[in-house]
């Protein structure tokens, strides 16, 4: 399931003009447990990236890409996502728990495209 957290709302508040940083991080984690709208953290952070692109073509929509290289995940057991607006702490916009998990042997590459639609 994925979610907006108490936070993420903030980031919505930013894009009207508040004062809470952007999104500029996503994180993979390795963690199962449900997401609850107070989650602030990943239960399991493995590694986190830098978001590579902001894609604002389609309409009421922003999707964020971050990639890993095939070092950067070797050993993950991936199963959550997050996305943040620091390097290292900051505010857990979103959490992603993935239906089942995929494990990196340090072959793959990974890609994550998070896409927030509004609805307005």
């Amino acid at each position: 399931m994925t979610g907006i957290t108490t936070k993420g709302l903030y980031v919505c508040a930013a894009a009207m003009g508040g004062s809470v940083a952007y999104p500029t991080y996503t994180a993979i984690g390795m963690g199962s447990t449900a997401f609850a709208s107070g989650d602030t953290t990943l239960v399991t952070e493995f590694d986190r990236n830098l978001i590579d692109t902001y894609d604002l073509t389609t309409a009421e929509q922003i999707t964020y890409i971050s990639n890993w290289s095939p070092t950067e995940i070797s050993g993950c057991i991936l199963a959550e996502v997050g996305v943040f607006n620091a390097d290292t702490g900051g505010a857990m916009s979103s959490r992603h728990v993935l239906t089942g998990s995929l494990f990196f042997d340090g072959e793959q590459e990974l890609q994550v495209q998070n896409i927030y639609t509004f609805l307005i």
